[in-house]
């Protein structure tokens, strides 16, 4: 088996089951290296930003990213 020292997994935010996170950690338990994970976030009320002022965009950003941190 390949020593993989890095593994970056992508994180599915529509789904509970994480198979890629699964795998990762079974690598990890049995050959070492380091897990980074990825959570893309797409939130389509953020495209409609541009009738926001930059504090109220910025406000929208951290709640955004408060919500996905809060879920994992």
């Amino acid at each position: 088996m390949a020593k993989y020292q890095n593994m970056l997994v992508v994180i599915d935010p529509n789904q509970d089951d994480q198979p890629a996170l699964r795998r990762a950690v079974y690598l990890h338990q049995r050959i070492g290296g380091r897990i980074k994970a990825f959570l893309p976030i797409y939130d389509f009320s953020y495209e409609m930003t541009t009738l926001l002022s930059p504090d109220e965009r910025t406000a929208m950003r951290q709640g955004v990213i408060g919500q996905r941190t809060a879920w994992i």
